[in-house]
């Protein structure tokens, strides 16, 4: 169960990571801050076929609530997003671009010696 909930957690994270859209702002390098949800398909590999999660961006820094260590994202000025995490034994990278209220790209990660990868999208909530 302890694995599970890692996968979980995992799953949610990196797809709360991938949901970092933005929003307006008078700043040009806070422009994608707020928050976002999205979804992690799966397309290779066995883990869990879809993953729901949000995240909150503050000054373009992908922040995920639940999890206080383990990450680090980053929405560039052009909305390029890239996320990295690593939790115990679990890791994964997402990356994409973000334009307007949506975005999308891909996912890659090894949860519980399994190797998955996917595609993310998002929307401003």
């Amino acid at each position: 169960m302890r694995q599970v909930s890692r996968a979980v957690l995992w799953g949610s994270t990196c797809l709360g990571l991938a949901a970092a859209m933005p929003m307006p702002s008078a700043n040009a390098e806070d422009k994608f801050d707020g928050r976002w949800s999205g979804a992690l398909v799966t397309k290779s590999g066995t883990c869990d076929p879809v993953y729901h999660g949000a995240v909150q961006v503050t000054n373009s820094i992908v922040h995920i609530p639940v999890v206080s260590s383990g990450f680090s994202g980053q929405v560039s000025p052009d909305g390029s997003v890239i996320v990295r995490g690593l939790l115990g034994e679990n890791h994964g990278i997402v990356s994409g671009r973000l334009s307007g209220n949506s975005g999308g790209g891909t996912w890659r990660a090894r949860l519980q010696n399994k190797d998955c990868s996917g595609v993310w999208s998002a929307q401003r909530q």
